[in-house]
């Protein structure tokens, strides 16, 4: 049953499973044990590992005794019996003798031993996932797509793992092949007792985040900050960012040469739309960054109640408030303020007095 390139094999699979050595061996200790046990050693196996020989041996240990204890450990054995085996012998002695794991494991015990480990392999394989992803939790990883039903995608996170993602989770309007890699948001992780399920999400809020940590090396270092993400999933999401060295411009530095890096973060959303402004402690500059594209006069703030009244020229109003509300909504989102956009116009009419205190870049 042992053949010369065992060990390597096992070697073989820890490495490919992504599993500890030590881990495999144990379970071939336990197995080795059970099948040793269905060939007829009634005594205590002891099974030695040699990492440096890239060995397995075993034997059958017998301890001595007066009489049977039917409580007592396993592999007593009478001393009339154990003088059978060997003449000057006493209770208390410990008989050991080495099993041939090639030809005293018939196939009844090979077959139990084949049994027993690949159970084990895939226990360990179980829990390896479960860890793996666990503590990926509210993360980002890639997935590839299996197969797409009316309810969900279907998708490989790796280690063996399968997971049914709800159309509800995926973007809107986004058509998925079977065999592409997209990422996905680990948003919670469960240990059952089979595979570990894993819960994603393309809609989750901070996958944005997740993308400008990976796609954007100043991000990832800490030079700059993401410090707010509003989304409208599929469709438009707005980031603001702070920089931590002054001689960096977050905004430049989010938007890449010529949009390079921001158009990775669409493509990998499907094309979702990303505003990124700078942000700011001033709650005026900061309202006004976040309703970018639009062009803003002014602020007026009502820090008590966090709400603000902003003001723009009548050609950016629309822009102000984008499609169904969205930009302005967004910008509320990001910010934490209640903000009520009106045109110069409509402000000269309800007598609202302001002067002009944003800084537009």
């Amino acid at each position: 049953m042992i053949s010369k390139n065992f060990y390597e094999t096992l070697e073989l699979v820890a490495q490919e499973r992504n599993l500890e050595i030590e881990d495999v061996l144990e379970k071939v200790r336990v197995a080795l044990t059970k099948a040793c046990a269905l060939e007829g050693f009634t005594g205590e196996i002891e099974v030695e590992f040699s990492h440096e020989k890239k060995s397995i041996r075993a034997w059958n240990v017998n301890t001595v005794v007066e009489e049977i204890d039917p409580e007592g450990p396993k592999g007593q054995m009478l001393l009339e019996e154990a003088k059978e085996i060997k003449q000057k012998v006493k209770v208390g002695d410990v008989i050991r003798k080495e099993i041939n794991l090639n030809s005293d494991i018939g196939r009844k015990g090979a077959t139990q031993f084949k049994q027993i480990f690949t159970q084990g392999i895939k226990e360990l394989g179980r829990k390896r996932a479960y860890e793996f992803f666990k503590e990926r939790e509210n993360e980002m990883i890639s997935a590839t797509v299996i197969d797409v039903t009316e309810s969900s995608i279907i998708l490989s996170l790796g280690l063996n793992t399968i997971t049914h993602m709800p159309i509800s989770e995926s973007l809107p309007g986004e058509i998925l092949q079977k065999g592409s890699t997209i990422k996905v948001y680990i948003t919670k992780v469960e240990e059952t007792g089979k595979d570990p399920k894993v819960f994603v999400s393309r809609v989750h809020r901070d996958i944005v985040k997740r993308l400008f940590e990976t796609t954007i090396p100043e991000v990832a270092s800490g030079v700059i900050e993401v410090m707010a993400v509003a989304r409208d999933a599929g469709y438009r999401s707005k980031v603001g960012v702070k920089s931590n060295n002054p001689d960096v411009d977050p905004k430049g530095s989010c938007v890449g040469q010529q949009g390079s890096r921001v158009k990775q973060i669409n493509y990998a959303l499907n094309g979702e739309r990303i505003d990124i402004f700078v942000w700011s402690d001033d709650p005026i500059q900061l309202i006004a960054e976040a309703l970018t594209p639009a062009t803003v006069l002014s602020v007026l703030p009502d820090p008590e109640e966090r709400k603000a009244t902003v003001i723009v020229p009548d050609s950016q109003f629309s822009l102000a408030i984008g499609k169904g509300g969205q930009n302005a909504r967004l910008a509320s989102q990001a910010t934490g303020w209640k903000i009520d956009i009106k045109d110069e116009s409509t402000a000269f009419q309800e007598g609202i007095k302001f002067k002009i205190n944003v800084l537009n870049k």
